[in-house]
């Protein structure tokens, strides 16, 4: 009902903005941002498709879906609830932003509710007892990061946002499989009778834990450098008050770090396991390859990014601005600077 509901809306945002961009050829949306947003229709059109992309992308108050739809086989929430459908709204954000984009209602409305996603998803992640609704919880307060980026509404950023689109989409489809390992392996997803599993699972459990450490942004995996760059454009967002966004981004940067090694430590080990209805141990080989690929990825694109991700991230910038790509570093050590204070401070 919420993702049809918004669908509706998104259809009627649309039509609305194939009308007043007189063509419903994207190219020329796309070159018509200034009329667009020059019109009187601006305001009903940017709701309608926020309304769709909020969503679709599970921004609160429409969030509720999300942690419901986790009855599906584990290789399809890892891929539903990862990097496609979750992501659909942030896509559409993106895509859209140069017709949408560049006003003060864009700013305020995508900002705000991005903020409020992001720091209200990692507190109900850190309350959840299911490790699946953690990492459902966990999902949408990423996905309200993104939003934020999004609203930010400068070149550098997008280029934050695709970033951690990506990154994140790799951790977090490693952590819904060794979710789905685990769940196999013990027969419940409830933290509070899985302890111990490091002792009987350890293969699976450092996996699991090299990918609940990129989730919490520790240096020399992939997201530790999409973080960064999150928080420099917090430091460096002059709408707001100067501590406005960097302490909201420190807050949630704390509970994520801490929702991670929640999920970490209640899991593979605080004791033994209670009353689990199997013997758990690692599972057979191939159901831990898929994971095992992720968590190179994680590594490799912590480890050497330039290498790796700036090129499609570049292509994926300026295809989103409709402009060129800016310039920027993916790199482990940007100096000692307020960004590299925030990542201490939560970590």
């Amino acid at each position: 009902a919420v993702t049809g509901g918004g669908g509706l809306a998104l259809f009627a945002g649309l039509m609305l903005l194939a009308h007043v961009a007189g063509s419903f050829d994207l190219r020329d949306i796309l070159a018509r941002g200034d009329l667009i947003r020059s019109h009187a229709l601006y305001p009903v059109i940017l709701i309608l498709v926020l309304l769709g992309a909020f969503s679709k992308s599970a921004q609160i108050p429409l969030h509720f879906w999300l942690p419901n739809a986790m009855a599906a086989p584990t290789p399809v929430s890892a891929y539903l609830h990862s990097a496609t459908m979750v992501k659909a709204g942030i896509f559409l954000l993106a895509r859209l932003h140069p017709s949408l984009a560049g006003s003060d209602l864009w700013f305020w409305v995508v900002t705000s509710i991005g903020a409020i996603t992001f720091v209200a998803g990692a507190f109900f992640a850190l309350a959840k007892h299911d490790f699946k609704g953690l990492l459902a919880y966990s999902t949408i307060s990423h996905l309200g990061l993104i939003t934020l980026l999004l609203g930010l509404d400068t070149p550098t950023a997008m280029v934050a946002a695709l970033f951690h689109t990506i990154n994140h989409a790799i951790f977090k489809a490693s952590l819904f499989m060794a979710a789905g390992v685990i769940d196999r392996e013990c027969g419940t997803r409830d933290m509070r009778r899985i302890n111990g599993l490091f002792a009987r699972m350890p293969w699976t459990g450092a996996l699991a834990m090299v990918s609940a450490g990129a989730m919490a942004g520790v240096p020399l995996l992939n997201g530790f450098l999409s973080k960064e760059m999150f928080f420099a454009e917090a430091v460096a967002v002059s709408t707001l008050p100067a501590w406005l966004l960097p302490a909201l981004a420190t807050l949630a940067g704390i509970m994520s770090v801490a929702y991670s090694l929640r999920f970490a430590h209640d899991v593979f080990f605080n004791g033994e396991p209670i009353d689990l209805p199997r013997e758990p141990k690692d599972p057979p080989r191939w159901l831990l390859v898929p994971i095992e690929v992720l968590v190179v990825l994680m590594l490799a694109l912590g480890l050497a990014p330039n290498i790796f991700v700036s090129g499609v991230l570049a292509a994926a910038a300026s295809a989103a601005l409709g402009a060129p790509s800016p310039e920027f570093k993916l790199a482990i050590w940007h100096g000692f600077n307020l960004p590299l204070v925030m990542s201490a401070v939560a970590l």
